[in-house]
């Protein structure tokens, strides 16, 4: 599955060692657009989410993006310190399968998996290593928020964080007064 040249895109969270692992496309430029696409999406995934990243490190196996109605696949194969991106499907390993336009969604980041799986946009068949695809839905997945850019969702954002700064200041403070209250009394 991995061709003589491979292309490197690199991919690390933070810098350093304790980045994620770097992602390769197994048939370099010769890749097909959904392999790409989704080379593109964990590359930003693993350098802007450390919770993304830090999946991808721990996940081993293989997991299988089907667009059905045009019977193109492409593997992601987790591995120590890599994720390989080869188009085909390996045998066993679990699918996630759905139309090319809900898999485009998906490689895009327009879409969650998670929220496609739900909503039955996405298949999944498991397979040999159930647990890659759910390591694979979480590393691909990109939260709500990340589009949310208009500059009244920031706002709404940063009074709700303030809110809850100050009902949990005041919550501790009634703790306070009552257990010093409590001490004091005969």
């Amino acid at each position: 599955m991995v061709a003589a040249r491979v292309t490197t895109i690199e991919a690390t969270a933070g810098g350093g060692s304790r980045g994620g692992p770097s992602v390769r496309l197994g048939a370099g430029d010769s890749a097909s657009g959904l392999a790409c696409m989704l080379a593109s999406l964990l590359k930003d995934n693993l350098r802007d989410f450390r919770s993304r990243s830090l999946v991808a490190r721990f996940t081993r196996g293989d997991v299988v993006l089907l667009a059905s109605d045009r019977d193109i696949a492409v593997t992601l194969s987790f591995r120590p310190g890599e994720i390989l991106i080869g188009d085909g499907a390996v045998p066993g390993a679990p699918v996630l399968a759905g139309e090319w336009l809900d898999m485009a969604k998906l490689c895009s980041g327009q879409r969650s998996p998670i929220a496609a799986v739900t909503s039955g946009e996405l298949r999944v068949t498991p397979g040999r290593g159930t647990l890659a695809a759910v390591g694979a839905g979480l590393a691909l997945s990109v939260p709500k928020s990340f589009y949310e850019d208009d500059g009244e969702t920031l706002i709404r954002r940063r009074r709700g964080v303030v809110v809850s700064l100050v009902l949990l200041a005041a919550v501790m403070l009634t703790a306070i007064i009552a257990w010093r209250g409590a001490r004091r009394a005969p």
